[in-house]
């Protein structure tokens, strides 16, 4: 007599993204008519994912969201899988919502229209990631803002739990923004090589694997 058996699911070894969430990060604006508040999640749940849409539906500024999160700004480049010039994107147009260049009879080059001009609200980009063999999880984390100089600012954030933005990150004054993420309880840094040390300890990494 014949048995069917159900396949059996390996648990698969390291951490492994489980959850990524974006607010305010290029077109997932969460500023504009009926978006009031609205975070952008994607959950691959520890998963081989693969990101498909038509072309400008956002999966680059997804990808980007991960290096920015993973890769130290002086060496990473923005839009790569879709053959974009090396500064067609930066943190500053992600964080404003760049989203057309138009042009008129008084400019040659064109002026960048932004879904949330000036300097006023912040990004964040946060992954979750969890161990299944060992049980264990962690949250990667960065708050982006414009600076009144017109430069890209962010906070680094850390923590061997699972968090998210809509109950970690939101309502967050800029003057205080350290010590509110600290009170939630996240390990903070405005130091990129810090933050990169809390992850890689956390998750075993070697040091050149960035």
């Amino acid at each position: 007599m014949s048995q069917l058996l159900a396949p059996t699911t390996a648990v698969k070894p390291g951490y492994r993204l489980q959850r990524l969430e974006v607010y305010n990060w290029g077109t997932f604006d969460s500023l504009g008519d009926g978006n009031r508040g609205e975070v952008y999640c994607i959950e691959p749940a520890g998963d081989t994912t693969l990101l498909i849409g038509r072309n400008g539906s956002g999966k680059s500024t997804l990808v980007d969201s991960i290096l920015t999160l993973l890769v130290r700004p002086a060496v990473r480049n923005y839009n790569v899988a879709a053959g974009a010039r090396k500064r067609e994107r930066d943190e500053r147009s992600y964080i404003g919502g760049a989203f057309d260049r138009r042009s008129s009879d008084q400019e040659s080059g064109g002026q960048v229209q932004y879904l949330r001009p000036g300097n006023t609200h912040y990004s964040v980009l946060l992954a979750c990631f969890h161990n299944a063999v060992l049980d264990t999880s962690l949250t990667i984390a960065q708050v982006l803002y414009i600076t009144a100089d017109g430069k890209a600012e962010r906070v680094y954030c850390f923590d061997r739990e699972q968090r998210s933005i809509a109950k970690d990150c939101s309502g967050l004054n800029r003057a205080e923004m350290l010590q509110q993420l600290k009170t939630r309880g996240f390990r903070v840094t405005r130091n990129f090589a810090e933050y990169h040390e809390w992850f890689r300890k956390a998750t075993g990494g070697r040091k050149k694997a960035m």
